[in-house]
C-alpha cells in the first residue's frame, strides 16, 4: 500500500526505551538509535542501486559523529544529513517529543510552497461552475468542447474511483478533449490511477513493473510484477488529453502519469515529477522518532527507473509565480491551445 506523502501527519508513534530490529535489541541511546535507523535502512530500503548510494561508505562517514554523549538535536543533523545523501521524495524524519522541525526529502523537502500553482486561483480565473465528486475530483469546462479535471488525491482503490470517475466522464462525454490536472496535492495508491487510467484505453498496455525488498540482502526483491491497464466503464474516453504535471507531482500521481503517458492521445505538458514512485513504510526509532523509507523498485514498461530524477513532459512549460498571482496559469493556457 502507498501512503500519502505527507505522511508527519499519519504517525502513530509510542515512544519506548527498547526496540527490536530485525531481531537486535537496541536501547534508547544516541549510538543504538543510529545503529537501528543505518541497519534499517540497510536491509529494507530498495533504491540504493539505482540512486547509486553506497550504504557501507556513508556509516563509516557518518558513525563517528555520534557518541554516548550526543545531544538529541546533535542526532538530528547527523541522522538528516545522512538521509540527504538519498535525496528521496518518501523519506522523513519526524523527531517527535522535540521542537525539532521535520525532514522531507527530496524536491518536496526543498520547495517550501507551490510557487507554479494554486488551485484557488485558478477556480477564480478559469473555472466558472466548478463540480466536486465525493472526495477525490473537481471538474468544470474550460471553454466550449475542453473539460477540466483535477485530482486532489489517489488515496482509495478500485471501487472508489471507478465511482468517482463515472459521473466525470459523462459529464464530458462530448468534449473533444479534456486538461487532466495532477499538480501538488496528495499522492494515495497506485490501484486508483490505474483505474483511472483504464477509462481512457481500449486497449491493454503494460505501463509499470514494481518489486518489493523482501530479504536483508542488496538484490533481495520480489519477483517484478506487472502493471497493466485494461478498458473499464461503459466507454472509454479517446479524444485528445493534456496531463498537467510539476515537481510536486509525487507518488500516485507519478504512476498515474506513468499509466497515461502510455497512451497516443495524451500529451503531458509543464514540469517534470518529484521522482517519487516505490511504496514506503513508517517506522520508529527506539527514541519514538519516527521515519519512511522507500522498500521497492517501481519501472516504467520500459524498464527505466525514474526514482530521482521525475518523469520529464513532453512540452515543458514552468509558470512564473508572478503570472501565477496574477491568475495567468501558462501551462494550463498551453493545453487549452492543444485541444482547440
Amino acid at each position: 500500500m502507498k501512503k500519502i506523502w505527507f505522511i508527519g501527519l499519519l504517525f502513530i508513534l509510542v515512544s519506548s526505551c527498547e526496540k527490536y530490529i530485525f531481531g537486535v535489541e537496541y536501547s534508547n541511546n544516541p549510538e543504538d538509535n543510529f545503529e537501528a535507523l543505518w541497519s534499517e535502512f540497510d536491509q529494507m530500503y530498495g533504491l540504493f542501486k539505482v540512486r547509486n548510494v553506497d550504504w557501507d561508505a556513508v556509516y563509516d562517514q557518518y558513525k563517528p559523529m555520534v557518541d554516548d554523549q550526543t545531544s538529541d538535536e546533535e542526532l538530528y543533523h547527523v541522522l538528516v544529513d545522512m538521509l540527504k545523501i538519498l535525496d528521496d521524495g518518501h523519506v522523513i524524519l519526524l523527531p517527535v517529543g522535540t521542537d525539532l522541525p521535520m525532514y522531507k526529502g527530496g524536491p518536496i523537502g526543498r520547495i517550501d510552497t507551490i510557487q507554479d500553482f494554486d488551485l484557488d486561483l485558478l477556480k477564480e480565473h478559469y473555472l466558472s461552475e466548478p463540480q466536486e465528486t465525493d472526495f477525490a475530483i473537481l471538474y468544470d469546462w474550460l471553454e466550449d468542447g475542453i473539460g477540466y479535471v483535477y485530482f486532489y488525491n489517489f488515496a482509495d482503490g478500485e471501487k472508489s474511483f471507478d465511482k468517482e470517475i463515472k459521473p466525470v466522464l459523462d459529464f464530458f462525454k462530448d468534449a473533444k478533449g479534456l486538461v487532466i490536472d495532477i499538480r501538488g496535492g496528495e499522492g494515495g495508491e497506485d490501484i486508483a490511477g490505474k483505474t483511472v487510467a483504464s477509462h481512457f484505453t481500449e486497449e491493454q498496455r503494460l505501463y509499470m513493473t514494481t518489486s518489493i525488498k523482501n530479504g536483508p540482502g542488496p538484490d533481495d526483491f520480489t519477483s517484478p510484477e506487472e502493471w497493466y491497464i485494461s478498458p473499464r466503464g461503459d466507454f472509454q474516453f479517446t479524444e485528445p488529453v493534456v496531463l498537467l504535471t510539476n515537481r510536486l507531482t509525487i507518488s500516485a500521481r507519478e504512476t498515474y502519469a506513468l499509466a497515461m503517458r502510455t497512451l497516443p492521445q495524451v500529451t503531458i505538458v509543464g514540469d517534470t515529477t518529484a521522482g517519487a514512485f516505490s511504496n514506503l513504510v513508517l517506522r520508529e526509532l527506539p527514541n519514538g522518532w519516527g521515519y519512511s523509507m522507500s522498500i521497492g523498485d517501481w519501472r516504467a514498461a520500459d524498464g527505466t527507473s525514474y526514482e530521482g530524477v521525475g518523469l520529464p513532459p513532453d512540452i515543458v512549460l514552468q509558470n512564473r509565480r508572478g503570472d501565477v498571482l496574477s491568475g495567468k496559469d501558462e501551462a494550463l493556457d498551453k493545453a487549452i491551445e492543444l485541444l482547440r
